[in-house]
């Protein structure tokens, strides 16, 4: 909804434009001005959007996870957003997705840094917090909004702090926030997974949560031949996984148990999709 809105915003200025420079006609002759006014519109509409996004984000002091209206609003701009990046994301699984109110941790492979813009706006019904590198939170606007929405900062090393790290997003989860980690650590840029710390898990194994396992496919591809190719990236919500299922794991078997998941995926997608 909100990227037909910020279309017909788009479309509005267009007409504007057009007015203040004289175009009155759709004469095939006027045909490149047109197309000159609605990338003007396009323009204007965005540096507007992003005006929005700051304000009301600096206008946000205190940091409250549990606002449902915060994500909805960040939603749509994310949504908006990953849409003018000219990208098909093909969504499957979403029947896996636990229902409103219902708790979970959710883990997934991680490609690069804007995973997140196109994995929040799919679980738009939950207050989905992550806990994500520290770096992100120094980000000019977007750092101060990935702050307040409640996410949990965590350090590169594994160390005290990041352990306190996961501590804080067991107490978020305890409280009824669903909390998303990427147990790589860090990018891939590629389909290629690295290493799964089994640290991670601990997120989900001591408050003895479900968890939700994602697979992301050919999300580094997204500004290959951008703007003129459209392409195509995957994302997949496997079964729930059950605290029941995994009891029995200690987190080095439950983080190899959550990566061969997503392997299994990601060789099934390297099948399909290529043909």
């Amino acid at each position: 909804m909100g990227t037909v809105f910020y279309f017909i915003v788009s479309v509005v200025f267009a007409l504007l434009y057009s007015f203040l420079f004289g175009i009155t006609d759709l004469l095939f002759i006027n045909v490149l001005l047109w197309a000159l006014m609605l990338v003007l519109g396009l323009l204007t509409a965005f540096v507007l959007f992003a005006f929005v996004f700051f304000a009301v984000g600096y206008s946000i002091r205190s940091v409250n996870p549990h606002r449902m209206r915060r994500h909805d609003f960040v939603n749509s701009i994310l949504k908006i957003a990953f849409n003018l990046l000219n990208v098909k994301l093909v969504v499957t699984g979403k029947e896996h997705i636990p229902k409103r109110g219902e708790r979970f941790i959710f883990v997934c492979n991680h490609q690069e840094n804007y995973d997140i813009m196109a994995i929040k706006p799919v679980l738009k019904d939950h207050p989905l917090n992550f806990i994500a590198k520290k770096d992100v939170f120094s980000w000019p606007v977007l750092g101060h909004w990935i702050k307040v929405l409640g996410n949990v900062p965590i350090a590169r090393e594994a160390d005290r702090s990041a352990a306190e790290s996961i501590v804080k997003g067991i107490r978020l989860y305890q409280e009824g926030i669903p909390m998303a980690i990427f147990p790589e650590g860090k990018r891939t840029f590629g389909n290629a997974m690295t290493e799964f710390k089994p640290g991670a898990f601990k997120l989900a194994m001591k408050p003895k949560a479900n968890i939700l396992i994602g697979t992301i496919y050919d999300f580094s591809k997204v500004f290959k031949g951008w703007p003129i190719i459209r392409q195509k990236i995957y994302l997949h919500f496997h079964p729930l996984l059950t605290y029941e299922t995994y009891q029995s794991m200690n987190s080095i078997e439950l983080s190899q148990y959550v990566k061969q998941i997503i392997q299994e995926k990601l060789d099934d997608y390297e099948k399909t999709v290529k043909t």
